[in-house]
């Protein structure tokens, strides 16, 4: 694997680095702080990192689509003939691409000067062929070299790549089920945040234990819970076997269905939590992001044309996020609120997996391109901007709401 250019791979590089967005994982930037903060205070560096090998806490990891993966639920058409009463008729077949594991590059990016991040480096696919000798080449980490702190390091990169974002709740729940001891700076998540998300998922699992456990029993509240905590983990398959078995869950694929369920709750509390800020950037983007100096009409004109497509994309990723949400929330309410029909519930288990990469996709989009409005909006008065500051903020938005 050739590595390349950071600019090939993220031309708002710096714009990214600085919008504190869940497609980033500035390890670097973290290992460097908690470096200095133990030399202020007269301490040695601190033993325990990120990573055991030195060269990999020198790094960034940036989750991006790749270049062929599609749009979020973008619309795929098609198109089929049939006999219908002995006449040749054709008819148009609307279903939608989402968004799968595959779709989602994870990318090292390493910096020149690390007291520079953003001034320059190479990057590669974590995920690519040729990893090996691409992770030995720019940070001299010897993935085939036989030691428990190689295994370790592996299986943390091997983690990130099987993450849909870089987000710091999924990673630190992903790092703790693993028993990984990681200083918490890596994690830009406070423990009473990670707290309230996780009792918000585990609200939502509850009412499963109705099915599972006996409400007679003496000991009931004390087995729902431990259900509970078993299907948070998703690690122990053999004894959420019931549940398995009452959704009709693919044994081999129940461990990745579950956390994927996971996975999806927490999207649904981040989208519930992040509602006032997409409104505020709705109504800027409705209302405001225009110049406020005069331009020439051809200049007003193609500022307008980038305000549209990035209004487009951004309605597109809310629109796919929300479809989502109903879906997962139609089968949920019909089956534990209303009692109702289970297939629903059962279908959107089938497709979680998918449903978690997509609604990543486009939830990491609209928090990236937010984050980035409010940097470069919040000196501004009342969020207008003038011409020249406002091309390369459209700019910016066009490429981080993908």
């Amino acid at each position: 694997m050739i590595t390349k250019p950071m600019a090939d791979v993220d031309r708002s590089l710096r714009e990214t680095l600085s919008s504190g967005a869940s497609r980033i994982l500035n390890v670097a930037a973290i290992t460097r702080q908690l470096e200095e903060t133990a030399g202020a205070a007269g301490n040695a560096p601190p033993d325990r990192l990120l990573f055991g090998h030195r060269g990999l806490n020198r790094v960034v990891f940036i989750k991006r689509p790749k270049e062929f993966a599609p749009p979020p639920s973008s619309p795929l058409v098609t198109s089929a003939e049939i006999i219908d009463n002995g006449k040749l008729r054709t008819i148009s077949l609307d279903s939608h691409n989402r968004v799968e594991k595959g779709d989602i590059a994870t990318v090292v990016y390493v910096p020149y000067d690390t007291d520079d991040i953003a001034g320059g480096g190479t990057s590669f696919d974590l995920d690519g062929r040729g990893r090996i000798q691409a992770l030995f080449d720019a940070t001299g980490f010897d993935s085939r070299a036989d030691s428990d702190g190689v295994r370790r390091d592996l299986r943390l990169l091997d983690l990130i790549v099987d993450l849909p974002s870089l987000d710091p709740f999924l990673l630190k729940d992903r790092v703790a089920l693993e028993e990984m001891t990681v200083p918490g700076a890596y994690f830009s998540i406070s423990e009473e945040e990670f707290q309230d998300i996780k009792r918000y998922i585990l609200g939502k699992f509850r009412p499963i234990t109705e099915r599972v456990v006996d409400p007679a029993a003496p000991n009931a509240a004390e087995l729902s819970e431990r259900f509970i905590m078993k299907l948070w983990e998703a690690s122990d398959l053999d004894y959420l076997k019931p549940i398995t078995d009452a959704f009709r869950v693919d044994p081999a694929q129940a461990g990745e269905i579950y956390y994927s369920w996971k996975g999806v709750t927490y999207y649904e509390y981040q989208y519930k939590r992040g509602q006032k800020q997409l409104l505020g950037f709705a109504d800027w983007m409705h209302g405001k992001a225009a110049p406020t100096t005069y331009v020439k009409a051809a200049e007003r004109e193609e500022l307008a044309a980038a305000a549209r497509e990035v209004a487009t994309a951004f309605a597109r990723h809310l629109r796919n996020s929300s479809e989502i949400l109903r879906i997962y929330n139609q089968g949920y309410e019909d089956l534990f609120v209303r009692g109702g029909d289970a297939r629903p519930f059962i279908e959107f288990l089938r497709d979680s997996a998918t449903l978690f990469w997509d609604i990543a996709a486009s939830i990491s989009a609209l928090n990236h391109g937010v984050a980035v409005w409010r940097q470069r909006t919040r000196h501004a008065e009342d969020g207008r901007l003038t011409a020249e500051e406002l091309k390369p903020l459209l700019d910016i938005l066009g490429r981080v709401i993908v």
